[in-house]
This record gives C-alpha cells, structure tokens and sequence, in this order.
C-alpha cells in the first residue's frame, strides 16, 4: 500500500506563517509539525511508500522526508498549484498511483488508533465519516447510503448527508477508477474543481464504506483559530493512544 499526500496547496488562510512556511510546517505542542507527524505515524503502521504532491516549499517537505531514510518517497510537482486545484495534482501524479492506496491531504491531523483501525479493517475501500458531528458549512460532507459513500461535496445538506473528511483507503481497482475519472476532468480542462466532483460520478457504482471517527480524531487544519483547537484537541487521543501503542 501506498500512502498519497495532496500538498500542493497555498495555504493562503494561514496568514502570515505560509508567506515563508508550507502550511504542514505548522506545529503541534509537541513540537513536531503535521507533515513529520503524518509520517511518522504511518511509518509506525507500516507504510514504507508515500507520494507527496507539491507546490509551494517543496524543499521543506523534502527536508522532512529526510528523516525518515528508510523510507521511500516520490515527490511530483505540480508547477501551477496556484492556478489549479488538486484534481491536476493527482492527475499529475497518476502513474505512480500503482497500488492498494491511502489519499488524504497533507492538513489532516489524526490520531494513530483511526489509521490503524482503517488498515485494519476488513473493508477493502472505505472513508471517514461522522454521524453524530454537526454538519460543518464550508467543509466535505459525506452522502451515505446503506453503508455507502455515494457522494462527497461541501453543498449537500439533506438527511442522509454527514460531516466528512477526505481519508481514503482504496483498493487498486477503485482508485484507478477514480484515477481515470481523473484524467477525463482534466482533458476536458476542468483543473480548478475538486478531485471529488470526478469520484462523485462513480461513486454509487463503488463500493466505498463509510468509516465512522466518532471515537477518533480527524480533523484539518485551514486557519489559525484551527491550528490552536486541533493542536488541543488531539492531546487527549494522542496520550490514549500511548498506552496502547506503547
């Protein structure tokens, strides 16, 4: 399995940090930054390849990658990140994408007990979904039904629609599905929409589960009001999370 990190981003709503800093530079209290921590945690859980999207600061990501040298690294770069939005990152990306696959971007912040959960789980294709969090306005909802994610968008607010964050793991099949959707959006030059508005139309023929995080932590990190609620916020799972792990 791979692990694919969209990080190509501005990070514009970070204010004056992403003016000199990629935006997963920003620290938790701990120290450590979302980037080196999203490694790290993945290492732990036995993901030894990972690509990495980039954009702005490629050299920090770069520089992070390099404390892990056992690990193994593809960076693609998308030279327009500025004008596009990750559909082209992925779309650029596309040929690496060869495996069993983790998406997710390069923001989230979880704790290790859900990235072990969703390995682990015996669904071969699955994403995050919370069903009792209230919906979020600005942010991904998820459509479920019958188990199934049928639909992923920021404007759907019915009843079957639920707070969602964009933390995929798929097969080879389903991802390469999605993949080719891909790549037929950015043919048609629709390279500033979200990689999702492609999987939505594959989506009801798939068979991507939800995952309820009720009992986890997942959350991104888009402003700087974020990044100090986050970084309190996953203290308590992180020290539950030690007494398992160890």
């Amino acid at each position: 399995m791979k692990a694919v990190i969209f990080n190509s981003g501005l990070g514009n709503r970070m204010g004056e940090f992403t003016k000199n800093n990629h935006k997963s530079m920003a620290q938790l209290k701990d120290g450590e930054t979302i980037f080196h921590r999203q490694i790290r945690l993945l290492a732990a859980e036995g993901i030894k390849d990972f690509i990495i999207t980039t954009g702005p600061f490629e050299d920090q990501l770069k520089a992070t990658a390099a404390d892990f040298p056992e690990l193994n690294f593809s960076f693609v770069r998308n030279d327009i990140y500025d004008k596009t939005n990750y559909i082209y990152s992925m779309y650029l990306a596309r040929d690496l994408m060869d495996d069993d696959l983790l998406f997710f971007h390069g923001d989230l912040v979880f704790n290790r007990k859900l990235l072990h959960d969703v390995l682990a789980c015996e669904e071969k294709n699955t994403a995050t979904v919370n069903f009792k969090k209230a919906l979020p306005e600005k942010d991904f909802k998820g459509r479920v039904k019958d188990g199934k994610v049928v639909e992923v968008s920021i404007k759907i607010f019915d009843e079957d629609c639920f707070a969602f964050q964009p933390f995929y793991k798929m097969e080879k099949a389903t991802a390469s599905a999605w993949i080719g959707k891909v790549v037929e959006f950015i043919h048609k030059g629709e390279d500033k929409c979200y990689a999702e508005n492609a999987l939505n139309e594959i989506f009801p023929a798939l068979n991507v589960r939800a995952f309820s995080y009720e009992d986890y932590y997942i959350d991104e990190i888009d402003n700087l009001d974020d990044h100090a609620r986050v970084t309190a916020e996953i203290l308590p799972f992180d020290e539950a999370d030690a007494k398992i792990f160890g």
